[in-house]
């Protein structure tokens, strides 16, 4: 008997093929459409046969993923291109149209306006809550909303994702307390002792209060002669209570220096709380970012790793509110995986591009 041919590439196809479909709720994803994206892909990976009764199967399509995981990565985005947003069956339900209903219902329900973030990045998030509550489209979701109003905490938890420690990025923290220094020099000369900072997209606090710790390294005993107001805001009320309350686990302090751990925090059962000199320097309140709402005559906006969620419209629109905020001549510190705009350049000088530090060109 003939042994039987097999096309390990198909095998691989597939496999890669429902992993990239996993959360894709915004293209048709049936049966047909997903035999037709697989044979789209075969059509542009050439086939490589081996005979089933091989007794090296695993090693042969092993080393098969490795040499054409790339070539076969390419032709699945371009099936899901081609077949998904163009199925050859009649489309059931306008999933764009769906989606943005589904952003409308959000901001309608709970003021929070995302038409303006990144879509692909709110389609995949949104996606993960569709697959854990087992639902099928975007409509579906539209109706649970609406009949499970609790859902949103949960979906706020995955759209604003709040990644954040003390001392985050400690370069950058270098660059910042040496603007610091020279404006607390700048103001003592010129006989003003006030100091705003605005801490956008602030998450659960860690950022603002690392900022009052310099400040109170800095000032030392003259620390009383200043007048300072740092502003941490967000629009995710949920880690805004953690910021309001002080209180962090061990993950946090992590870039903490063992010094200022003891000198202020105060540790208990697993957790750090912030001493009260330090934690009563801050305001935290909820403030939208794609509002007009801002924070006026700041010294200092920092604004760090809060742009990649946003479109260059919004990021525009966005950094001229922070010019806005900025005195003649502020700062703006900016995430290590963010630049500036090129058409926001003529506003805004760089100081230093490592540490994403900008600072304010008065206009004439």
């Amino acid at each position: 008997m003939s042994e039987k041919l097999r096309n390990i590439i198909e095998d691989i196809a597939q496999d890669y093929l429902q992993s990239a479909l996993t959360l894709r709720y915004d293209i048709c994803t049936c049966a047909v459409c997903k035999n037709d994206m697989l044979a789209y892909i075969l059509s542009h990976v050439p086939a490589k046969y081996v005979t089933t009764q091989e007794g090296a199967m695993h090693t042969i399509i092993q080393q098969t993923r490795v040499e054409h995981q790339a070539q076969i990565a390419r032709a699945i985005l371009q099936a899901i291109e081609l077949v998904g947003n163009n199925p050859r069956h009649q489309i059931k339900e306008d999933k764009n149209k769906t989606f943005a209903l589904l952003l409308d219902k959000i901001r309608e329900d709970r003021s929070l306006d995302f038409r303006h973030y990144h879509q692909d990045l709110l389609r995949r998030r949104v996606a993960v809550r569709i697959r854990t509550l087992k639902l099928a489209t975007y409509a579906d979701y539209l109706r649970y909303l609406i009949n499970h109003p609790e859902e949103y905490d949960k979906l706020f938890e995955v759209l604003c994702i709040n990644v954040s420690e003390f001392f985050r990025d400690p370069e950058v923290w270098v660059a910042v307390k040496r603007v610091l220094e020279e404006m607390i020099r700048a103001k003592k000369k010129e006989n003003s002792h006030s100091l705003k900072i605005w801490s956008a997209g602030c998450a659960s606090g860690e950022e603002a209060h690392t900022i009052a710790i310099i400040l109170r390294e800095l000032l030392g005993p003259g620390m009383s002669d200043f007048q300072i107001q740092i502003h941490a805001t967000d629009v995710d009320k949920k880690v805004m209570d953690a910021a309001g309350k002080g209180v962090y686990g061990k993950e946090s302090l992590k870039n903490v220096d063992k010094k200022l751990l003891e000198k202020y925090f105060a540790g208990k059962d697993g957790s750090w709380t912030v001493s009260a000199e330090i934690h009563n320097l801050i305001t935290v309140a909820y403030l939208d970012l794609t509002s007009t709402e801002l924070i006026e005559n700041a010294d200092i906006v920092f604004c760090r790793n809060v742009f990649i969620y946003f479109d260059r419209n919004l990021q525009e629109q966005i950094l001229m509110k922070f010019y806005q905020s900025l005195k003649p001549e502020g700062y703006l510190v900016m995430g290590k995986s963010e630049s500036m705009i090129r058409d926001v350049k003529s506003i805004f000088q760089e100081i230093d591009f490592d540490s994403r530090l900008y600072k304010k060109i008065p206009s004439p």
